[in-house]
């Protein structure tokens, strides 16, 4: 045992030590971040972020004129398409906590103006855990690059949508709620 504590007391016993210490944080770090799901929300969905991208000025390869992040031009609405303001108070209306309806049927009430991964991320959500039961004015709207912001008062908050083109027309891809 003092054989043991004698080299611990050296630099290389300590140098040891501390490298034993810093795996044993990193390790509980990676455990405890993995069990933190931050799209986790039962009631609102996944908020999603737009990706953004900078060019390297430092790059030595030239300028090939793609863009990086902009593999084709930017999608375009089809005739006769709603408008971007009607599909944001059209879904929102039909995400409004509403007595008797089942699951199902509110589920059934989002999908058209839904992208297919909001809806997957709605999959498990409680109609009755919507915070809110009354749009209580007119969206405002906010461009984003290709996408649009839209939010909707309501009672007790604010309805905040994100809005992207999607096979020529304006679905939600990501759904958040902010309190008053």
């Amino acid at each position: 045992m003092r054989t043991v504590l004698r080299l611990l007391g050296t630099r290389y016993g300590i140098a040891l030590v501390l490298t034993v210490v810093v795996l044993v944080v990193v390790g509980f770090g990676r455990i405890i971040v993995t069990k933190i799901d931050p799209t986790d929300n039962d009631a609102l969905g996944p908020t999603v972020a737009p990706a953004t991208t900078t060019p390297d000025p430092y790059s030595s390869l030239g300028d090939d004129g793609v863009i990086e992040g902009q593999s084709s031009p930017a999608p375009s609405l089809s005739k006769g398409a709603a408008d971007v303001s009607t599909v944001a108070t059209r879904f929102a209306d039909a995400w409004l906590r509403k007595p008797g309806v089942s699951g199902e049927q509110w589920r059934a009430g989002l999908k058209p103006d839904a992208s297919g991964d909001l809806m997957e991320a709605l999959a498990e959500t409680d109609p009755s855990d919507v915070p809110a039961t009354t749009i209580t004015g007119q969206p405002t709207l906010k461009e984003e690059g290709q996408a649009v912001e839209a939010k909707l008062p309501a009672d007790g908050g604010t309805i905040v949508l994100h809005l992207e083109i999607i096979g020529g027309r304006w679905l939600v891809t990501a759904l958040g709620w902010e309190t008053a």
